[in-house]
């Protein structure tokens, strides 16, 4: 069993208002007992657990048999427990001057796919776009590419919805900055996201010329500015700075 302790999302009460409840959002185990999310569970897809009624002055101790299999994390009255492999197991919690509490835990020979959640952009984003002109080191292809980062902070196990496409019928650049991918349990902590897309695969036009470049953020119409190229320099004109920034505007070839 591995056993760490998080000073992570509050994995105590707050965790099982949603989770170990019932519908009318009281725990489902009576006191000295243990709520469950899942009594029944796949293959590495969590658990979360709490010793109902325990004594929030004193540790609670929790045991896995057979260990081994497991990654426990605890708080307070709380655990979120994790199995690598198929089996039975049992859960014990315990509390000096209380008796221990038991569950049986079944994990099916099944392994556990989270289905990603998505969400809108949090109020306020700005996502800041750094180009790059880049060369390749074997052939005398050249492309842009884009670093994408997010000045607002989102869980750690997020990522953005974000593509690229080039119109070659109107030799016209199109950018996707949709929404917000979270995978699975949120993770420790928060940061702002950072992302990469180019055009190396579609060939997109460099040559000197102006070509429009459309970008869509969090799902709302494209805004159109431009991308002018001559011999030496590529400029990115771009006026709509309430959600998205380009920078730097030139970029020397």
């Amino acid at each position: 069993m591995k056993n760490s302790t998080y000073g992570f999302f509050a994995i105590a009460a707050l965790i099982f208002t949603a989770a170990a409840c019932t519908k009318d959002g009281k725990l489902n185990a009576p006191t000295g007992q243990i709520a469950a999310t899942y009594t029944k569970l796949k293959i590495n897809q969590p658990d979360l657990m709490a010793l109902v009624g325990a004594d929030s002055t004193k540790t609670v101790n929790w045991t896995v048999s057979p260990s081994g299999s497991d990654t426990l994390a605890v708080k307070r009255n709380a655990a979120r427990l994790v199995f690598t492999k198929a089996g039975t197991y049992t859960v014990d919690a315990s509390q000096t001057g209380a008796a221990s509490a038991t569950i049986t835990i079944t994990v099916i020979d099944s392994l556990y796919v989270p289905t990603p959640d998505v969400s809108p952009f949090s109020a306020g984003e700005q996502i800041t776009l750094t180009p790059k002109y880049v060369k390749s080191a074997t052939s005398d292809s050249t492309w842009l590419a884009f670093t994408v980062t997010t000045k607002n902070s989102y869980c750690t196990n997020s990522s953005m919805d974000m593509g690229v496409f080039y119109d070659r019928g109107s030799s016209s650049y199109y950018m996707q900055l949709t929404q917000v991918i979270h995978n699975g349990d949120c993770g420790v902590g928060s940061a702002p996201l950072t992302g990469h897309l180019d055009y190396q695969s579609y060939y997109a036009a460099l040559a000197d010329g102006t070509y429009p470049l459309n970008i869509e953020f969090n799902n709302h119409p494209n805004v159109v500015g431009s991308i002018t190229v001559t011999d030496t320099t590529i400029t990115f004109q771009w006026d709509n700075t309430s959600g998205v920034i380009i920078t730097p505007a030139t970029l020397t070839r």
